[in-house]
């Protein structure tokens, strides 16, 4: 049994007994505190990059490597190709033949030619007001009535005066008359002397009736002051007083605006003021009324400008409804400078100033640009597209907001309808 043992030892060299060596316990003792160490299920907590069977190499790893470079690669250059290489698209408009009218802008505000600032020629205290702002009135008209009692009282004494005065004159006329009579009848119930005396005593009571005429007239006009007429036809634009106010000669309770003549003064700079002159035809455009545009002319021009703003003043007239009529109320006014006829037109957002040159890009058969110099013939603030001068020819594909592209560069060009809004070149 022993040479089995030894036999089976032999065959099995793990099987053999631990050596007493120093070396071989240190590492009977390591082996034995990792087996204490070992967790209960170590394939459910190995880590995931544990539990991955190890790459395979060879040369299908190296082929992968590649084709991701290169697909990478092509992506880069289909990317580049349509972004960064691929042409600008831009949007372009055809040169046309047509009418251009040049019109300069200017603003200013409303007012009228004729502004009548009522007020009293008494003190007196204002006794009913007939008017409020934006009442159509006439010439004539009562405004306002200020407290009457003290000069009614002034005219009923003046009329009982005159009364008596009249009755004085009649009395005595009838005696010195009778008086004339007798003496031509030659009875000596009067004398010459007598009858003198009578005609100068009538002589002087009729001038006390006019003295007293005269007394009735002043009252009776004083009266008629407390009552405030307008002295213009047209728009109440401002009421100064109220019920209860008093008031002095000279002060203003009132202003009226003929609405027969009103026009916007309109500042202009001196630089386009050579070019408005009186007649010319205007359009004007009260703030808030943008779409009821009015037809007016250049009434006239104010000989002296103003040293410090360097503008000048024109006066446009135009015609409005009284009602609608507010002064002081802003406006813009588009006068007719001169007409650009059978002229090249082009959209106002293809010029490209510069400091000395106006010049606009051109799209020629190949979709290259080409850079040509422009003079702007006529323009307004008012329409889309402008007439020029220069090498064009109707036809001619322009780019609109030409920021940013070069001569000679190739684009891709994308009409734009009429109305339709222009893109920037991308």
């Amino acid at each position: 049994m022993s040479t089995a043992m030894t036999t089976d030892t032999a065959d099995r060299p793990w099987a053999k007994e631990p050596s007493n060596r120093p070396g071989h316990k240190k590492i009977r003792a390591r082996i034995g505190s990792l087996l204490l160490e070992r967790p209960a299920t170590p394939t459910a907590d190995k880590p995931r990059e544990a539990r991955r069977p190890a790459r395979q190499h060879g040369p299908w790893r190296w082929l992968r490597r590649a084709l991701v470079a290169l697909l990478s690669v092509a992506a880069l250059a289909a990317t580049l190709l349509f972004t960064v290489l691929r042409p600008p698209l831009v949007s372009v408009a055809e040169v046309k033949l047509g009418n251009v009218t040049a019109e300069v802008e200017v603003t200013g505000t409303v007012t009228a030619d004729v502004l009548a600032n009522i007020a009293s020629k008494i003190t007196g205290r204002v006794e009913t007001v007939s008017v409020d702002e934006g009442d159509i009135v006439r010439k004539g008209q009562i405004l306002a009535v200020l407290d009457q009692a003290d000069l009614r009282h002034q005219v009923e004494k003046a009329r009982a005066q005159l009364a008596s005065a009249t009755e004085n004159a009649h009395e005595l006329q009838i005696e010195s008359n009778r008086r004339q009579i007798l003496l031509a009848k030659g009875q000596l119930a009067t004398t010459v002397e007598q009858a003198e005396q009578y005609a100068r005593n009538y002589a002087v009571a009729q001038h006390a009736v006019e003295a007293a005429e005269a007394d009735l007239g002043s009252a009776e006009y004083n009266l008629s002051l407390t009552e405030i007429p307008s002295l213009t036809s047209g728009i109440v634009t401002k009421r100064w007083v109220n019920l209860g106010d008093s008031v002095v000669p000279g002060e203003t309770m009132f202003t009226v605006a003929d609405t027969n003549l009103i026009y916007v003064s309109a500042n202009i700079d001196q630089d386009l003021a050579g070019k408005v002159t009186k007649g010319q035809t205007a359009t004007v455009v009260l703030r808030g009324r943008e779409d009821q545009p009015l037809s007016g002319h250049v009434l006239r021009l104010n000989p002296q400008a103003d040293a410090a703003t360097e503008e000048a003043v024109a006066e446009v007239t135009f015609k409005i409804p009284p009602e609608q009529f507010q002064l002081g109320q802003w406006a813009n006014v588009y006068v007719q400078v001169g007409t650009a006829k059978d002229a090249l037109v082009v959209p106002r957002t293809a010029l490209m100033p510069t400091e000395d040159k106006t010049y606009v890009f051109v799209v020629d058969a190949n979709d290259k640009i080409r850079q040509e110099p422009v003079t702007v013939l006529a323009s307004s603030p008012r329409t889309p597209t402008v007439a020029v001068t220069g090498h064009l020819s109707p036809g001619d594909r322009v780019v609109l907001m030409p920021t940013g592209l070069r001569t000679g560069e190739t684009v891709r060009p994308t009409p734009v309808k009429e109305g339709q809004a222009a893109e920037p070149a991308q």
